[in-house]
């Protein structure tokens, strides 16, 4: 992983936060054969996420530029994308939402977990849900 983790940050010109490598190293969610809806919430593929940002970067969100400072983690699979704000030293996770104007100056409505302990244990409630409704 530590390979994985060096390349994200040349390639995007970023330092990733060690509570967001410490989450991958140790990854959280038990694939789920062809449901992948929680391991998206924290994607471990590193071309999709130097991808994914660089595309982000590039063409914005709907509309709105993407500062380079935002980080996407993953998505919901509905067109919004989970980030962390790499310019705060904090371990919020925010959630985009294509449907509400993307609002730069107001992140703080995006607020889905106020740690990576609190959005895995959400989303190990979402993963337990969908195993028991399948």
């Amino acid at each position: 992983m530590k390979e994985k983790f060096k390349l994200i940050e040349s390639e995007l010109n970023i330092r990733l936060p060690y509570f967001y490598t410490s989450s991958l190293e140790n990854y959280p969610f038990a694939p789920l054969d062809d449901l992948d809806c929680v391991e998206d919430n924290l994607v471990k593929d590193s071309d999709w996420i130097i991808q994914s940002n660089c595309v982000l970067r590039t063409n914005g969100f709907f509309g709105r530029p993407w500062p380079n400072h935002f980080f996407a983690i993953g998505h919901d699979g509905f067109g919004d994308f989970l980030f962390v704000d790499l310019s705060r030293s904090d371990e919020i996770i925010y959630i985009t939402d294509h449907e509400e104007e993307f609002d730069l100056t107001d992140i703080v409505e995006m607020e889905l977990a106020s740690s990576i302990e609190e959005f895995i244990k959400s989303c190990k409630e979402e993963q337990q849900d969908v195993v028991r409704n399948v």
